[in-house]
């Protein structure tokens, strides 16, 4: 298990760059996209129209990264562990949860504790792990114009930011965007749009590139182009993020960290653990940081679990803490590191429904799924389908309802050539020429999950044992997650008392009729002896 450990006399009170008095304090903005894939970014895919022009300008600045990943693809668990540097199994948020363990040290409360003030702008409760963590500034989306308002988002910066020159702090500010998030911006639909900002610029089917994962069918296009007006929108919110900091005179000494918090909100994207899934595009800007600007990383994998303790090394603080990530800053200053070739991914809870536990390990070539979860009946099925699902069914291809029919049962096991098929279509867990790769891949699995206590662990020896592995699932599942809220603990009581109930009856009919049969069977041969009397 990779940790960190960033130690400290305990008296401490001040980061150290805040303790010389000729030295600026580092100020970070850490500014999150809600489901926004990486692929709709010139730097990974050519062709597309003009969609994020703030942010490719800006990102072209700093340091972009080709391989970063978010450890959970779905938002509050994301943010839990942008917030921890530890991963949901570590930590216990395995869903959608907070903090049990108040010993564990949260990005905010730390940079509190070291005299900064802190504010979050939207999805204030998926940023808020520690329910007793109180921010110095919040507005939430019904302030931010549902959380898509570029006007609002620029003003509430510039306050925050004057209130905090004011008080003679540096400053945490997490931007939180509610773009691209569906619903997505439909100009044909006035009443779901509502009062919401409109997009700089609208985009039409013909212009929507469609990505590997995704069918290109009209109705796919047609999301598409919603999706594109949100992405722009979204454009729109950091671009003018980024010039409330130059108008108030802090973007030199402002280090600004983009990210997406997962994937795209469609089938086989986000809320799984393909590549998808969890890929974003990371970059960060940072002038007075000595960063090697205009560089793109296509070599190191980083992930979200790696956010807390960059940020504590570029402020300059130290923490007696342990961490599952580690710090990238020396790959923003151009320097090498090693162990960055491989990213742990995990799913457990959605918002609603049963547990469908999914793990993966991927690099730039390959990705291995486990998905103990899959078993007859089980059916998977969330909000991000929209209406390309049924697109798919409703056509005439074979292999379009096949593949609707992969992404909601699964299969136990996934394995993918993602150099070949990024789009993860051809599943080669059975490949004959792909089995030593295989091995390799699920061993490393085992052994990540064997050094976080991973409650899947037990569940991987038994793969190949459908009968085992639902028992697991039903049975010890549900039990070792200690930290599932009581309500959904409550729920999984009642259905497995009721599954014993089942058994019960049809074990007293059953026995019922084996009594009846023999009577009957008795009759029968009485009456075959009166006859032959």
């Amino acid at each position: 298990m990779r940790k960190t450990l960033l130690a400290i006399a305990a008296a401490a009170a001040c980061s150290a760059n805040m303790a010389a008095a000729d030295t600026t304090p580092t100020n970070v903005v850490l500014f999150t996209a809600d489901d926004l894939g990486y692929e709709v970014f010139s730097l990974f895919t050519e062709g597309l129209p003009d969609l994020t022009p703030n942010m490719d300008k800006y990102a072209a600045q700093g340091v972009q990264f080709m391989h970063a990943h978010s450890n959970t693809s779905i938002c509050m668990p994301s943010r839990s562990i942008m917030a921890t540097g530890l991963y949901g199994i570590s930590s216990g948020m395995m869903g959608f949860m907070n903090l049990k363990d108040q010993s564990i040290p949260t990005v905010m409360g730390t940079l509190s504790d070291h005299g900064y003030r802190t504010g979050v702008l939207g999805k204030v409760s998926h940023s808020t792990p520690d329910l007793d963590y109180q921010w110095n500034y919040v507005q939430d989306y019904r302030e931010l114009g549902a959380g898509r308002d570029p006007e609002l988002y620029y003003q509430f910066t510039k306050d925050f930011i004057a209130e905090s020159k004011k008080n003679g702090q540096p400053f945490y500010l997490m931007v939180n965007s509610h773009d691209p998030h569906r619903a997505f911006h439909d100009p044909e639909n006035p009443m779901r749009n509502g009062d919401i900002a409109k997009p700089s610029k609208l985009f039409s089917t013909d212009e929507v590139i469609v990505p590997e994962y995704l069918p290109d069918l009209p109705q796919t296009r047609l999301e598409l182009s919603h999706y594109y007006n949100s992405v722009r929108r979204l454009d729109d919110t950091f671009g003018r993020v980024i010039e409330a900091l130059d108008e108030k005179g802090v973007a030199e000494d402002t280090m600004v960290v983009f990210l997406s918090d997962n994937g795209s909100a469609f089938p086989f994207a986000k809320a799984n653990t393909y590549m998808f899934s969890s890929r974003t595009h990371f970059f960060v800007n940072w002038p007075n940081g000595d960063l090697k600007s205009g560089h793109v990383d296509d070599k190191n994998f980083i992930s979200t679990v790696d956010i807390f303790p960059t940020i504590l090394d570029a402020t300059g603080i130290d923490l007696d803490a342990s961490f599952d990530g580690e710090t990238f800053l020396p790959l923003l200053r151009g320097e090498e590191q090693d162990n960055r070739e491989y990213v742990y991914t995990q799913i457990d809870y959605k918002i609603g429904g049963p547990a469908t536990p999914m793990r993966a390990v991927q690099s730039e070539k390959y990705g291995y799924i486990f998905n103990p979860w899959s078993q007859e009946g089980a059916n998977y099925r969330n909000s991000n389908e929209g209406e390309i699902i049924n697109a798919m069914l409703d056509s005439d291809d074979e292999a379009l309802h096949d593949r609707v029919t992969m992404f909601r049962e699964r299969v136990v096991e996934e394995f993918y050539d993602l150099e070949k098929d990024p789009g993860s279509l051809n599943n080669l867990i059975d490949h004959p020429e792909y089995q030593d790769v295989v091995n390799e891949y699920r061993d490393r699995l085992e052994q990540w999950m064997e050094e976080h206590n991973d409650p899947v662990l037990p569940m991987l020896a038994v793969s190949d044992n459908p009968r085992k592995l639902d028992r697991m699932m039903q049975r010890d599942y549900p039990k070792k997650n200690s930290l599932m809220p009581e309500a959904q603990l409550e729920k999984i009581r009642i259905k497995q008392e009721e599954r014993r109930a089942r058994r019960n009856r049809n074990n007293q009919n059953n026995q019922g009729r084996q009594r009846l049969s023999e009577e009957e069977r008795r009759a029968r041969r009485a009456a075959n002896r009166a006859a032959q009397e």
